[in-house]
């Protein structure tokens, strides 16, 4: 499942807007997201992994037009009632992405899934102390309820609570993501144009 939100500006990428201004925010957005899908979608992921777009605000989106994948809505009051939501719609180990992390490649979603096959949960950390990946082998309601959202708490709240319930679960290399003008050009320097 891949976590995206339309790019609607305004409402993407809002701690960059100051730096960036609101239309570079909006594309810088845009960009990571299409990376991100195209690259899952042209990868050699195992072959019974199945793409899916869990869209937000809206699943019909003109930038969504792009992908051939099925979209669904995400649904729920906050982050983790949105994710839990869409683990509820599956039996069978599945790994939720967001977006906005460089470093999250096809390589380290395969290794991900090779973890799922070993622990009840995989987790990819990302340096500002929320995850950029998570994966489930079933629904986990208690993993979702409660967490500090959008805090530097994430990560560890919630390994806390797999703790808590005795899940067997590994901790994946750290993810970073775009959020900040420091990591607008530490991404662009990643790029072969700079662009």
């Amino acid at each position: 499942m891949i976590f995206c939100k339309a790019p609607i500006p305004g409402e993407v990428k809002s701690r960059l807007i100051a730096s960036e201004g609101i239309a570079a925010a909006t594309g810088i957005h845009e960009e990571l997201a299409t990376r991100l899908i195209l690259e899952c979608l042209a990868s050699a992921l195992p072959l019974e992994v199945s793409i899916e777009l869990w869209c937000s605000p809206t699943t019909d989106h003109e930038f969504y037009d792009q992908f051939v994948v099925p979209r669904f809505l995400q649904q729920g009051a906050d982050l983790g009632e949105r994710m839990l939501n869409a683990f509820e719609h599956f039996e069978t180990a599945t790994l939720l992405i967001g977006t906005d992390c460089p470093n999250l490649t096809p390589e380290y979603i395969r290794s991900s899934f090779d973890q799922l096959a070993i622990y009840d949960a995989v987790l990819g950390p990302a340096e500002d102390g929320g995850y950029g990946l998570i994966g489930l082998r079933g629904p986990e309601p208690s993993v979702f309820k409660d967490i500090p959202w959008s805090t530097d708490q994430v990560c560890s709240e919630t390994c806390r609570r797999m703790d808590e319930l005795e899940l067997n679960w590994a901790l994946l290399p750290q993810l970073w993501d775009v959020d900040r003008p420091e990591d607008v050009k530490r991404w662009r320097n990643l790029t072969p144009t700079g662009s």
